[in-house]
């Protein structure tokens, strides 16, 4: 494909792109170009070391590939680049201990050659760079042998800050047609690449490994036939036993969590309600506690926790209700908190990254917000400072970024469903302004929460009030809206969308007559079948990467779906092929598309294993043999998603002037 790289005008007619400013607030004004919303933050995935000493950040080199950078907090000095490749993106990066990280690289779209990314372990100075895994088979197995380089298939499972230069990895093992059949442990020293099984006597299905306190294994999860069980075990020496068995889509189960300094067994459970909460259970009764330790009113909780590694007591849990929030047990972490808020801008979410949080000095701030994308401080306990560190995205004009809300609007079945509205700048509150619905994919995922988002924003910076509905079947709000979703697809679930429209109108935030919708992967599923199911909603619509029909994400062998996936889960949630044969042929936008009666803008990446692009083609051939108004794009580089800022330039590009189009020009 021939990328076009136009800026926010360019493409667009003369009175088109009047209209667009006009509809921006100024006829001399322009919106902020694409690339303000593509472009990859400066800094990010901010690491702090177990003493607080220093810090490890995410940065972009002038080849625009992400390195890794160690700054040192005491005393405070400029960024150093300790790791990064001319052709490859570094994507994580943890502290093994204080002097010493783990990092993971990847090649844009694509894992990288043998040799050029993997895993690696580097000390804080840049000295000492070791590779610990591969992601490509050697081509010579005994190298792999001689270096004790980890082949590939194996990946980092998590550190440890208990002084040694160790971590633990684990191994996926798969059957004859690729998919998982079990997860194997072990620990490995990043120094000298010796390792240590820790898999013997495992249950057989093994999929996720718990430890305790000391680092040793304590709770197992396997999955057979559909089918979760627990094991649980007392000692090192001790026979794994199993303490639950259930089907996690029909008995409310549980999910390990953490053990903590005391031997509690902590897990996440809706054994008591419909929110999904942190319980304790008893190994031995083999029974949960029915009275949650810490819920959330109307949010699923799916907390990361703040553990004292000295003692390991839980300190605190940073999640998210309608926005990411902390909450700290430790009452001087708290009061710290609630000082760094107070000191921050009103309504910013103040994340606090720390080492050891109860003894150290200094403290890593992400603030960010709804119109900001993410600032970062350094807090010093000593002095009760805050001093600017960096932008995550300096170029973003806060203060002309879109206001986003929370809502539960009820749906025409009674359903109470959760709604995010981003608000173009300036534009008036009752203003009834051309609208897009922006579908998450997933969809068994939770789409948004009250945070800077660049899609949302960048609509929004073009006029359009966008509505993000959490439709039935996502997760985060309960599980009865998340069962509400099965086998929905086409129906209720594109129903949820109509009455978040109806909603919108009725509060006189947008135009009903000039609403589009959007979306990706199942996203873009809703947006095809939007005309098809709801006739007379929308304008347009335009998709990415989307499911067209039910049927080949069951009959596509080549797709990354496993077989278990469409045994078991599959036909419970979106359909069972043979018995619902009618009811998945009516809710396929393929099989429908000459029903469709307005433009459409379809684009997929030509590497997509999660929904191949046969998906798009086919429909694409439906669609113009039936008549439809139809733009394609084909990304023949991308996989289930943009990893190239060129290509999400020009899709959003073309997106930009579709709309446009679409939208704004007279009838």
């Amino acid at each position: 494909m021939k990328v076009s790289l136009w800026n926010s005008m360019n493409g667009l007619g003369p009175a088109l792109a009047t209209a667009l400013m006009l509809l921006c607030g100024s006829a001399r004004a322009l919106p902020p170009p694409i690339e303000s919303f593509t472009k990859r933050p400066a800094i990010g995935n901010v690491a702090v070391s177990p003493s607080g000493t220093r810090m490890a950040v995410l940065v972009y080199g002038a080849e625009g590939k992400r390195r890794l950078a160690v700054m040192s907090l005491d005393p405070v000095a400029e960024l150093r680049v300790v790791g990064g490749f001319s052709d490859a993106d570094i994507t994580n990066a943890r502290w093994v201990n204080d002097d010493r990280l783990v990092f993971e690289a990847f090649r844009e779209g694509a894992e990288i050659s043998e040799g050029g990314a993997g895993t690696f372990a580097v000390n804080h100075d840049g000295t000492e760079q070791r590779q610990l895994i591969v992601r490509v088979p050697f081509l010579n197995e005994t190298s792999s042998i001689r270096s004790r380089i980890l082949p590939y298939g194996w990946f980092l499972h998590s550190t440890i800050d208990d002084g040694s230069d160790d971590v633990f990895v684990y191994r996926q093992v798969k059957d004859s047609v690729g998919d998982l059949k079990q997860v194997e442990l072990a620990r490995m020293n990043t120094r000298t690449g010796l390792l240590r099984n820790l898999s013997y006597g495992m249950p057989k299905g093994t999929r996720s490994w718990l430890l305790d306190q000391k680092h040793e294994p304590r709770l197992i999860t396997a999955y057979r036939e559909g089918r979760l069980t627990v094991h649980w075990r007392s000692g090192d020496a001790d026979p794994w036993t199993e303490v639950a068995d259930f089907d996690p889509l029909k008995d409310p189960g549980f999910s390990p969590w953490m053990v903590d300094g005391s031997g509690r067994v902590l897990v996440m459970s809706r054994i008591s309600g419909d929110m999904t909460g942190v319980y304790e259970f008893d190994p031995v009764a083999k029974r949960v506690n029915p009275q949650p330790l810490v819920s959330i009113a109307g949010f699923d909780l799916n907390p990361v926790s703040e553990v004292d590694p000295a003692n390991g007591r839980l300190l605190g849990l940073h999640f998210s209700a309608d926005r990411p929030m902390s909450y700290w047990f430790d009452s001087g972490l708290q009061k710290i908190q609630n000082g760094i808020d107070a000191a921050l801008p009103a309504g910013r979410s103040n994340r606090l990254y720390c080492g050891r949080c109860s003894s150290t000095r200094f403290f890593v701030v992400r603030s960010s917000s709804d119109r900001q994308p993410g600032e970062y401080f350094l807090f010093d306990r000593s002095k009760s400072s805050l001093e600017l560190i960096g932008a995550a995205r300096p170029w973003i004009d806060e203060a002309s970024q879109g206001r986003r809300s929370f809502h539960r609007v009820t749906t025409r079945d009674g359903l109470q469903m959760p709604l995010y509205v981003t608000h173009p700048f300036g534009a008036a509150v009752d203003a009834a302004l051309p609208a897009i619905v922006l579908v998450h994919g997933g969809p068994w995922v939770r789409g948004s929460h009250l945070g800077w988002e660049a899609e949302a924003q960048f609509l929004a910076s073009r006029g359009y009030r966008v509505l993000q509905p959490e439709f039935r079947g996502s997760e985060g709000y309960g599980f009865r809206h998340f069962r509400a979703g099965w086998k929905e697809w086409g129906r209720a679930m594109q129903d949820d969308l109509v009455d978040a429209v109806q909603w919108a109108a009725k509060e006189k935030l947008i135009d009903p007559g000039k609403v589009c919708v959007v979306g990706a992967s199942y996203g873009g599923y809703a947006a095809l079948m939007g005309p098809i199911s709801s006739p007379g909603v929308y304008r347009c619509a335009a998709s990415f990467a989307a499911v067209t029909d039910i049927g080949l994400m069951y009959s596509i062998t080549w797709s990354d779906i496993s077989e278990a996936a469409r045994r078991y889960s599959m036909p419970v949630l979106i359909g069972d092929p043979g018995k619902d044969a009618g009811l998945l042929a009516s809710a396929s936008p393929l099989k429908r598309a000459a029903e469709i009666k307005i433009p459409l803008l379809v684009a997929h990446g030509g590497a997509d294993r999660r929904v191949p692009i046969a998906h798009s083609r086919e429909f694409v051939t439906a669609a113009r043999l039936a008549g439809v108004r139809l733009e394609q794009v084909d990304y023949p580089d991308e996989g289930h998603g943009f990893s190239k800022p060129a290509n999400q330039v020009d899709f959003y590009g073309r997106l930009e002037r579709f709309l446009a189009e679409s939208l704004l020009a007279p009838r």
